[in-house]
């Protein structure tokens, strides 16, 4: 056990970076006690501070800075104590390191002035005191775009995994801390936390761990068995049995969530008649709350579901009314009150469209729920992931010159590609070559040829635009550790099965996904896949995705939706549906500027029907923006 043998009083001076998942272990096991102690906001801080652990520094672009600050072999020998100098020259060994080391530091070439690191690598690195912690915390949450909720997704310490592998500690039962970091009443109201557990998370946790090996089991058949009927029948027949266990599954996970599912609601666009109907809600809001006497962790539930009541049935409405308040009084005229909200927002989303879109919520989600669908509970919702708040500050301090109204903008013109390296995916292969060579005849293609390292550093990932296409996630053609030393410009999109698919890298260890090294190398948005998919299904999805986001090279193409699907899915050949068929320069309203809006689309199934083609699409960094083909409407 953590409390045991003084670990309680050496962790407490290190930062999680220093010590690695112990002390993740140790900062979740003292945000639980924090929590059931009624110190909420003590608990907070211990939470963000477990997100950021040891991996996340070596993933850093500016790690070769902090290589510089370590200490030389004679500072070593020097701070050495007493007992330290006698072990030392006493033990071989240790003397055979210090001389191993002393070879490598004269092999160095003359360090170049070393510049101070940012703050912003771990702004809790000099923080002690939980109180002290969470108002640094406040202070980069307010410093954020405003146009941003940010919340914050971790699973509770349980002793009984501290030093288990991955899978047994994702099946294992936990209660789930949503904390709203930045949210509706920020900064005027601070940071509230939730502590969701249910009987029913048990079975959630212990399914969704066999989840991908599940999926695996029914696609993974061999060809020369697949030619008779009864074999096709059963592989469809398996298949839509998964498809009905994993929307079971969601409608399980939506059931655990559902009181709070409003909270994955994002801020409405900002305009005159919005901002006018925001201040007369939260006029309202804030006399009830005085009224009844109801303090801060409830006024800001009361607003974010009166800014959104009218997305929210009745009876959502009544269950958070419920989780507000036990006085039946209080409950009933709490919703009036919503209903009452509804029908304004009802009326300004008519009178002002813009009204009903909302700018994208931030998920800094724990790296031990980052398999499951959050993009589910809302899917009209755009969403972005990071895996720390830490993670997230580092890439808004590095790319806000860029950010407008909560997007990152860019403007793609240049792009490269590099489709099926490994020549072994026919089909899918033929069918993304014909797309780039349709739509993005621009763009530098690398097709069935493996990347050379120096290619993808020096020109894959400094366009402004690198697609990805073929198994996994592509870190078998460049090392991790180039890409986090090197700056990456591209906005990037790895179509491959589990392509930012948390995984384990050992034993006791922390996780690590593609994604960790690309946000490394301050790549500022990517999007990739959270399971396995069939390489038809993706195909579809992925030039979906593209087709409405980037602009085509030639504006005598046509709509991409206007293709006829079948002929594409099975020869890779582009003809229309119809005999007559627009052309882009015909279709002005085509493209949307917002990726996560397009993702959500996909989310929504509008792409691809079935619940296991859609759900495990997820966009990871910054929430991006391509002015190219749409300006900002703000």
């Amino acid at each position: 056990m953590l409390e045991t043998g003084g670990e309680v009083e050496m962790l407490a001076g290190f930062s999680s970076a220093d010590v690695g998942p112990e002390a993740k272990e140790y900062n979740l096991l003292r945000a639980d006690e924090e929590y059931r102690n009624g110190n909420v906001e003590h608990s907070i801080y211990y939470q963000v501070k477990a997100q950021f652990q040891s991996t996340d520094l070596r993933y850093l672009t500016e790690s070769a800075e902090l290589e510089n600050q370590r200490p030389t072999p004679e500072e070593l020998i020097k701070s050495a104590t007493k007992l330290e100098k006698r072990d030392y020259k006493s033990k071989k060994f240790l003397q055979n390191i210090i001389k191993y080391l002393q070879q490598m530091e004269h092999e160095k070439p003359e360090k170049k002035p070393i510049n101070e690191i940012p703050e912003y690598l771990d702004f809790l690195e000099d923080v002690q005191d939980p109180t002290e912690g969470l108002t640094r915390i406040s202070e980069k949450c307010n410093s954020l775009p405003q146009e941003w909720c940010v919340l914050q997704l971790c699973k509770s310490f349980n002793p009984a995994t501290t030093y288990s592998v991955f899978n047994e500690i994702i099946a294992s039962d936990g209660a789930i801390y949503l904390t709203l970091l930045r949210h509706c009443r920020s900064p005027q109201l601070g940071p509230i936390c939730l502590r969701i557990s249910s009987e029913n998370t048990v079975n959630l946790f212990r399914e969704y761990s066999t989840l991908v090996e599940r999926f695996r089991r029914v696609v993974t058949v061999d060809p020369l068995n697949m030619k008779g009927k009864e074999a096709k029948q059963k592989y469809w027949e398996e298949l839509n049995g998964f498809d009905t266990f994993l929307q079971k599954l969601l409608a399980d996970f939506r059931d655990i969530i559902s009181p709070y599912s409003f909270l994955f609601f994002g801020k409405r666009y900002d305009c005159t008649v919005v901002q006018k109907q925001i201040n007369a809600t939260y006029t309202r809001v804030d006399d009830f709350c005085l009224v009844n006497q109801w303090g801060s962790h409830q006024r800001v539930l009361l607003s974010q579901a009166a800014l959104h009541a009218n997305r929210l049935d009745t009876a959502d409405l009544k269950l958070i009314c419920y989780e507000l308040s036990s006085n039946e009084n209080e409950i009933q005229s709490a919703y009036e009150l919503l209903k009452g909200l509804a029908s304004d927002w009802t009326e300004v989303e008519e009178l002002q469209p813009l009204a009903s879109r909302r700018f994208p919520i931030i998920l800094v989600v724990d790296e031990r729920l980052d398999h499951l669908h959050w993009e589910q509970l809302v899917t009209v919702q755009e969403f972005s992931r990071v895996k720390s708040l830490h993670c997230l500050w580092r890439l808004f301090q590095n790319h806000k010159s860029n950010i407008k109204h909560g997007y990152y903008t860019t403007n793609i013109k240049r792009g490269m590609c590099v489709i099926n390296p490994d020549a072994d995916l026919v089909n899918s292969g033929r069918r993304l070559r014909s797309f780039f060579e349709y739509w993005l005849s621009q763009w530098q293609h690398l097709f069935e040829t493996v990347p050379k390292e120096e290619v993808m550093v020096k020109q894959a990932l400094q366009a402004d635009c690198f697609v990805y296409a073929g198994h996994g996630s592509g870190l078998q053609y460049v090392n991790g550790r180039i890409i986090c030393r090197a700056r990456v410009r591209s906005v990037v999109f790895l179509f491959g099965c589990d392509s930012t698919r948390m995984l384990g890298t050992g034993l006791y260890s922390a996780l690590y996904g593609a994604h960790d090294y690309y946000h490394g190398a301050l790549c500022p948005s990517i999007v990739g896949t959270l399971m396995p998919a069939l390489d038809g299904n993706m195909d579809t999805v992925s030039v979906t995705i593209l087709s409405l986001w980037l602009a085509p090279g030639d504006n005598k193409v046509m709509p991409w939706t206007h293709i006829d699907r079948v002929s594409w899915l099975k020869n890779g050949i582009i003809k229309g549906k119809e005999e007559t068929t627009p052309t882009m320069s015909d279709q002005p309203n085509y493209h949307l500027g917002s990726l996560c809006s397009i993702l959500s689309l996909v989310q929504q199934g509008k792409v691809e029907p079935n619940i296991y083609n859609c759900c495990i699409y997820v966009c990871r960094g910054l929430p991006a923006w391509n002015l190219a083909v749409e300006k900002l409407p703000l």
